[in-house]
């Protein structure tokens, strides 16, 4: 009778799996919309509410919003709507600052022919 020793594959697959695992959980928030919505006033950013805040999420939003001289608004917060390692979708509205009247949005960038059109508004 021989004793055979344990592999050490499924320690070091499961190491492995664990630093993958916590290297995707790190992803912090992004824009999920492009500038077609965004010339809609519509911003949706997805995050992960273990590593980020809804602030954060607000910030990336004002940014967008602030090129078209308007503020970011939360219209709506959906969990489970975006990837694996950030979840939370917020979706903002592009909405004048109280007491401002900015210009209209303006089309500046027509999509590309393989881009899928946005529905009418």
């Amino acid at each position: 009778m021989s004793l055979r020793k344990p592999s050490p594959m499924p320690a070091t697959a499961g190491l492995l799996f664990a630093l993958l695992l916590t290297g995707c959980a790190a992803e912090g928030p992004f824009v999920a919309t492009d500038y077609r919505y965004h010339q809609r006033a519509t911003v949706a950013v997805c995050y992960n509410d273990e590593i980020s805040t809804a602030e954060q999420a607000q910030a990336m939003a004002e940014e967008i919003c602030r090129q078209y001289d308007r503020t970011a608004k939360l219209q709506l917060v959906q969990l489970y709507q975006c990837s694996w390692t950030a979840p939370t979708r917020a979706t903002y509205n592009c909405v004048a600052r109280p007491g401002e009247h900015p210009a209209p949005i303006t089309r500046t960038n027509a999509p590309m022919r393989h881009d899928t059109p946005l529905p009418p508004e």
